[in-house]
């Protein structure tokens, strides 16, 4: 009778001691660094850049300012040495939609992909966004023309899902785009 008695109690306990390794296997990620108070050299609310910081413990910037009064410039953001954002901005002498832009730089083939929203001010496909305001003044992408367009844009690592990463883009561009040409000059 006493083994029939403690049978049950080894399951219990193996049962116990492998929801304890699951349950430390499944804790959640979390940011470990400080989130920058500007991008790029752009002061930007903490939860408007959230969303675009994923977890880990080493946050490192790459680059200049966005708002360094000239033609063009970038910076980068990267967690324990992955890329995780990169910003870009341009004056263009000519006025452009943000689908002009973007089209730049993807493949002819896959144009069709891009989303256009925001009244044409605003275009991602994959993992990155453009945002277009309208500029005057110098510099521009031409010598000695005056800037009409100044057009941001924003690119996201790897997403393990597209759309969403877009949907955040889109979200983040409506509101750093307004900051990003005030302080550019425009």
């Amino acid at each position: 009778m006493d083994d029939l008695q403690r049978i049950p109690k080894r399951p219990t306990w193996a049962l116990l001691a492998v929801l304890a390794l699951l349950s430390g296997c499944s804790a959640e990620q979390t940011v470990k660094y400080d989130l920058p108070k500007s991008l790029c050299g752009v002061p930007v609310p903490r939860s408007v850049i959230e969303p675009l910081f994923p977890p880990g413990k080493d946050l490192t910037q790459t680059g200049g300012a966005l708002a360094d009064g000239q033609d063009q410039s970038s910076c980068s953001y990267l967690v324990d040495g992955n890329t995780v954002l990169s910003l870009s901005d341009q004056r263009y002498q000519e006025k452009l939609a943000a689908r002009d832009v973007l089209a730049k730089t993807v493949p002819g083939s896959q144009t069709k992909e891009i989303t256009v929203s925001s009244a044409g001010r605003i275009a991602t496909y994959r993992g990155h966004a453009v945002g277009v305001a309208d500029c005057s003044g110098l510099p521009s992408d031409v010598d000695g023309e005056e800037a009409q367009s100044y057009a941001l844009t924003v690119g996201v690592g790897n997403p393990d899902n597209w759309q969403e990463a877009q949907t955040k883009l889109t979200k983040f561009m409506r509101t750093f785009l307004g900051a990003a040409t005030k302080a550019d000059g425009c």
